[in-house]
């Protein structure tokens, strides 16, 4: 399937969520979705160990494709992939 036409976005989480929610959603109040290739939003992170889960998505279910995750801070990071 093509990301052409979609919506996208990504949800941010911490990852010590058991079940991801709208509830625990860490950027639900500047979270958007656009019809463009490429998405960027500045969040302020309060440091938590357990880190957090960064989901990219598109609006529509089912719409499959590559993307590329780009983070900077001003602290040191590990970016580690999620397999299902």
């Amino acid at each position: 399937m093509s990301l052409v036409g979609s919506m996208i976005g990504f949800y941010v989480y911490p990852s010590s969520a058991q079940q991801p929610t709208k509830d625990i959603l860490l950027n639900r109040d500047t979270l958007k979705f656009v019809p463009w290739c490429q998405i960027a939003e500045e969040l302020v992170m309060d440091g938590n160990p357990d880190g957090y889960i960064i989901m990219p998505t598109t609006y529509e279910p089912k719409k499959l494709g590559p993307f590329n995750l780009s983070v900077s801070t001003d602290v040191e990071f590990e970016l580690t992939s999620l397999e299902n």
